[in-house]
Formats: C-alpha cells, structure tokens, sequence
C-alpha cells in the first residue's frame, strides 16, 4: 500500500458534514487571528522584562502597563487557537492525528505548558506586575513555557508534513517505538518566521497605545511620545529582520512546489513591502501612519496564512491527498448553527470592545445600548436554540427515555 493510499483510507468514515472549503477558509482566518494574539503575547512579554531590567524610567512605566495586555493577550490567544487545531483535525485528520501519535508525551506535555504559562502569567499580574512590584521571575518561566509549547506545536506540524518519513520516525535498528516522547521534526527558521514578528507586531500596537492614552491625563505627553516612536522603531527594525528569516526559510522549501510563484505569496510579498515602506515613512511621525500600517499588517498576516495554507497542500499533494476529494454527507443544519454562533460571537465582542475601549478612555457614558441589547439577545437565544436542539436529539435517539 502507498502512502496516498493509507492516508486516504484513514480519513472519517463519517465524511464532512460541509464541503472542506470552508473549513479550510476558517482555517487560514483563524490561525491568523491567533498568531497575530501570540506575537502580542510574546512581544509584551519581551518588553515587560526590558523595562524591568532597564533604567530608563519610560521603558519601567511601559513594562507596568503591559502586565494587563500580556494576560489578556494571552487569554484570548488560547481561545483563538483552539479554532485552527479544529479545523485541522477536520480536514487533515490522518495528518495530524499521526503527528500526534508519534509525539505523543509532548502532544499531552503541551496543555500543561500553555496552563503553566498562563498560571505563571496570572501570578505575576496578581502579585503587583501592573505597579512594578512582582518578581520578573514569574515572567521569565511563562516565557520559557510558552516557548516550549510553540516547540512542541511547531515540531508536529512539520512532523505531519512528512509522511514519507514517519517509518524512520518511528522504527529505530528494527525496533518500533511506541513510546511518543519524542520530538521528529523541527525547522528552525520556520520557527522563527512566527517568533521574530512578535516585537514588530508589538510596535504597531505601541503606536496605537500611545495615541490611544493621548489627552486621558493617565500618562505624561513626552511618554506617550516617547512610547510611540519607540513602537515605531521596533516594528521597523524586526520587521526587516523578519524579511531576513522569512527569506532564509524561503529558500529551505523545496524547489520542486514553485512557492515563490504562489499567487497568495506574491500578495503578501507586495503587501509586506508596502508595509515595510510606510513604517519607513512613518519613522517621523508615526500617528500619521498608524492605520494603513495596521491596516496593512493584518492583510499581510492573512495573505501569509492563506501562503502557509497553500504550501500545507503542497506537501500533502506530494503524499498523494486532496482535502478537495474528501467524502462529504451534508448536514447544512449544522453548518447554519456554526455560521449563526460566528456571527453572535463577533456582535458580542464587537459590544465588549467598543465598552472596553471608551472605558479606557476614560468616558463614563458607555453608550451603545442598542448593540448591548443585541448582544443579550442574541447570547439568550443561541441557548434556547442549543438546549432545544440538544433535546430533540436525545429524544429522537432515545437517550431521555
């Protein structure tokens, strides 16, 4: 049996309740969404020991502030991660499931390193971080594990993209090796192409942060300047190093999948360029370009995950498998049921961040009320149509009687 064969054959006999398209689209705009959280929480975490290391007196203020953004950051960055993982598992179930399998210990090791990380994060908030008071020590280990579980994440997605290797992974002199407590793959600037944006991502939120406090008489005006061109800085400068790794890793793929012609990695390589420019430009005045330059970052971030997602497809093209040919049943009561909680889920955040925001700012009257009530609404019925839903499949297949 070949290897497309095999892996053909372990694919859910179930099938996909929607075609994989869609899945794949959620995919690619998940994992952008959460990786762009991850360099948030890197970035913070970064700048955080900086300030507490260093004698300048703006940089300790800055590291007080960042307490908040690295726990709640990295809050949202769990959540959001869970979305990708899903989508994957869906249409690439044989993939990655092996992937798992073969690391096994180091698949279960990584919820205890991210819950590691996010206790030691909360300790170090809840010890005083937000005044200056906690140990850095508590930053430092939450660093390290969230390091490891990028590792571990990292080495099994590689892993799975590899399935002519797997046997080698997994038989030594003879010997099958159960045991999953090894890491088989691992691609160092691959790795980092995800790490380095960290700092350039936490320098366009700098920007905003310091146009954000502008005027609230929460901060001084030389601080918040101060805070600004120094996010502009750090975006430009590991930016460009980002394009160094970026294009060390380019040249790492194999020449035989043409990735350079890949028309989703020619929209981020413009994209980028044109980012790369205006933070040039925006060196002197950073507020000015504040906008396009998210604007612009995020884009490219998306182009990049729809290029990743391009690339995944060739490798398991080379292994002989298609997400395009995978069986499906429809089931479009389902797929209504998951757009409709999408959709709720983004009103109600939409609602959360606009009270979070004028708070912040320092306005009293929320406002919105009418999106509030939306909100409530909605939440109240995705409940209702959950709870009714869930009986009348219990009663249909006999589960309540």
């Amino acid at each position: 049996m070949n290897i497309g064969t095999y892996l053909n054959a372990m694919r859910d006999p179930a099938g996909l309740p929607s075609p994989a398209i869609i899945f794949d689209f959620f995919l690619v705009l998940t994992f952008a969404l959460h990786i762009l959280l991850v360099n948030l929480v890197i970035g913070s975490a970064l700048l955080i020991l900086y300030g507490r290391f260093s004698s300048n007196p703006n940089a300790k203020l800055l590291s007080q502030s960042l307490s908040r953004l690295f726990v709640n950051s990295l809050s949202w960055a769990i959540v959001l991660g869970i979305a990708p993982l899903l989508f994957v598992q869906v249409i690439y179930d044989p993939f990655w499931y092996t992937a798992n399998t073969i690391s096994a210990w180091w698949a279960l090791g990584f919820l205890a390193f991210i819950a590691l990380a996010f206790i030691l994060a909360y300790a170090f908030y809840l010890g005083g971080g937000y005044e200056g008071k906690s140990t850095p020590l508590w930053i430092i280990l939450s660093l390290a594990f969230l390091f490891l579980a990028g590792i571990v994440v990292h080495s099994l997605s590689v892993a799975q993209l590899v399935p002519e290797k797997w046997p080698s992974f997994v038989v030594r002199e003879g010997k099958y090796l159960s045991s999953g407590s090894s890491l088989h793959a691992f691609e160092l600037f691959r790795f980092l192409h995800f790490m380095v944006p960290a700092l350039a991502v936490i320098g366009v939120w700098l920007i905003f942060y310091g146009d954000y406090f502008k005027g609230s008489g929460k901060y001084s005006e030389e601080y918040l300047n101060w805070v600004k061109q120094f996010g502009a800085k750090l975006a430009l400068y590991f930016s460009l190093i980002q394009a160094v790794v970026g294009f060390i890793w380019l040249i790492t793929i194999p020449s035989e999948f043409k990735f350079y012609t890949n028309p989703f990695f020619i929209l981020a390589l413009i994209s980028a360029l044109i980012f790369l420019a205006l933070l040039f430009k925006a060196q002197a005045s950073p507020s000015q370009y504040a906008k396009p330059i998210a604007g612009l970052l995020i884009l490219t971030v998306l182009l990049m995950s729809a290029a990743r997602e391009a690339l995944r497809m060739s490798y398991f093209a080379k292994a002989g498998y298609s997400m395009a040919n995978y069986p499906v049943n429809p089931s479009y009561g389902s797929l209504l049921l998951f757009l409709a909680t999408f959709v709720m889920g983004a009103i109600v955040l939409l609602y959360t961040a606009i009270v979070a925001y004028r708070a912040g700012k320092g306005i009293k009257e929320v406002g919105y009320e009418g999106l509030g009530k939306v909100s409530i609404y909605l939440m109240w019925a995705w409940i209702v149509v959950m709870v009714v839903i869930g009986v009348v499949i219990a009663v249909k297949n006999g589960a309540l009687f």
